[in-house]
Order: C-alpha cells, then sequence, then structure tokens
C-alpha cells in the first residue's frame, strides 16, 4: 500500500497540526513545570502552541505575499489563504478547549 502524500497534505494537513499543537503543548508542559504548577504549565504550554501556529501561518502569509516590513497588515487573518486558516484555526480551538478545561477543574 502506498500512501498519497499530496492528498493527506491537501485533505488532512489541519489534523497534523492539531497533534503537533498537542505534542507541542505536552513537552513544553514539563519544561513550564520546572517553575508552575501542572495545571498552570500546562495551560501556558497550550498558549504557547496556539500562538507559535498563529505567527508560523502570519510569516506564510507574509512571505506569500511579498510583505515589506513591519508586517503589521500580516495580523489582518481574513486576508489569509484557506488553507493558511485551515492551519491555524483547527489547532487553535483545540489547544482553547484543552485550556478551558483545564481551568474548569
Amino acid at each position: 500500500m502506498e500512501l498519497d502524500w499530496n492528498d493527506i497534505q491537501r485533505n488532512w494537513d489541519w489534523a497534523g497540526h492539531i497533534v503537533e499543537a498537542l505534542i507541542m503543548a505536552v513537552i513544553l508542559t514539563f519544561v513550564f513545570r520546572l517553575t508552575l504548577p501542572w495545571r498552570v504549565a500546562g495551560i501556558a504550554a497550550l498558549a504557547f502552541a496556539a500562538g507559535h501556529f498563529h505567527g508560523r501561518e502570519k510569516r506564510d502569509y507574509e512571505v506569500s505575499v511579498h510583505m515589506a516590513p513591519p508586517h503589521l497588515e500580516g495580523y489582518f487573518m481574513w486576508r489569509w489563504s484557506w488553507d493558511q486558516m485551515t492551519d491555524f484555526w483547527p489547532a487553535a480551538l483545540v489547544c482553547a478547549f484543552v485550556s478551558w478545561m483545564l481551568v474548569r477543574k
């Protein structure tokens, strides 16, 4: 069986970003745990993971439109491509939901 990587990239890229964000958050939770309680460390790690994807997609947008510094218009997420939006929002929403679950306890 041969995997069609183009199909995975085209249709499942968003799922990979969610997995990447959660793995990043788990690793960072252990790093932040050196100075923070577990729950706070987890919330900080999830916020960092969501921010990472925002920064990465903002940079991709700036590069794709050849934006000159200071790149302030890169924050206009409604101008991002569909691919950039679906790379950021699903991962950010999952990170926000897991943070909400941690805060509720």
